[in-house]
């Protein structure tokens, strides 16, 4: 469900002038580095690249916000430029929840803690479709709860996709094999295409883009009604809590920011989804904005942690 949080023409020029005026002496007087976790042309890379300009505006206009493609081990790799980074607010990142917190979760050693990571806003939640190929022998839920083996396609471990496959699996009694490696949605549609893999969820906006040419097939919804005709929900299979099953998109920045500037990249970051620019997009394209807050992004990564925890075990 796409939120809308709307903010008249006069609102949104006083917020601008606000955050020129605190960031003024202070911060940002230099260009802001945007990381994104994977590389170019996936959902991630397009939620940045459409922000980020507008940001400028709420920063000021006199600084740039300049997306950077960090790819490599799962979004890992951008994680660790992310926390070395100097605490001064001139680096930021876009999070991937909650597949960055399975590290976390199952209680892995890693080169940074998730936990002491500064968090700006988030910008979108997305549902997901759980997708099957035309080739597929199974073109239902029920075939593909009955199969003896299916192949799930996935980009990695530390992936949404991942995450909320495993708690699908353990819930619905379907024996998968998950296959990572896939370099984005793109290439997980073709493997399914081709009839290398049997399934794999996707986020409602994204399996929209790939339906079109009909090589593809949404066989279950996660939403609480589903859009799109003759394909059930969880909740009309009798799983309700699959529901919460969701890809987080959230800003953070490096461990040990202050306050103030913290404050001032969150206020811009949600004037930016706010903007008409960004409410046209939304409208344009289907792509959820719901802007968060950074302390109330900091909760909903405690929540999803906790959520996630009890199903420890089905993780690993």
């Amino acid at each position: 469900m796409i939120k809308r949080i709307g903010l008249g023409a006069a609102a949104l020029g006083a917020v601008t002038l606000a955050l020129a005026g605190t960031a003024g002496a202070a911060f940002p007087e230099k260009n802001i580095t945007f990381i994104i976790p994977y590389g170019p042309g996936g959902g991630f890379d397009t939620y940045v690249r459409k922000i980020a300009p507008v940001m400028k505006k709420y920063l000021g206009g006199k600084i740039n916000v300049v997306p950077k493609n960090v790819a490599g081990a799962g979004g890992r790799k951008a994680l660790n430029v992310m926390y070395r980074a100097k605490p001064n607010g001139y680096t930021i990142a876009v999070f991937n929840m909650p597949g960055m917190l399975l590290d976390k979760i199952l209680g892995k050693k890693t080169t940074y803690d998730i936990d002491k990571f500064t968090w700006i806003g988030r910008i979108a939640r997305s549902k997901y479709v759980l997708v099957v190929g035309k080739k597929s022998p199974y073109q239902s839920i029920k075939s593909l709860r009955q199969a003896k083996r299916l192949k799930y396609a996935i980009t990695s471990t530390s992936s949404g996709s991942y995450v909320g496959g495993k708690i699908m699996a353990k819930a619905l009694g379907m024996n998968i094999k998950f296959l990572p490696g896939y370099k984005g949605s793109a290439k997980v549609s073709l493997s399914m295409i081709r009839g290398d893999t049997h399934l794999s969820l996707f986020n409602t906006r994204s399996y929209a883009k790939w339906a079109k040419g009909g090589d593809v097939k949404a066989v279950l919804s996660f939403e609480k009604k589903s859009p799109f005709p003759g394909v059930p929900t969880v909740s009309e299979i009798g799983y309700p809590n699959l529901e919460a099953l969701t890809i987080e998109r959230v800003v953070g920045t490096a461990p040990g920011v202050s306050k103030k500037v913290q404050k001032i990249l969150s206020d811009a970051l949600f004037a930016a989804l706010n903007d008409p620019a960004i409410q046209k997009w939304n409208k344009k394209t289907g792509r959820p904005i719901d802007p968060l807050k950074g302390p109330a992004t900091g909760k909903l990564i405690t929540d999803l942690a906790k959520f996630f925890t009890q199903y420890k075990d089905i993780l690993k």
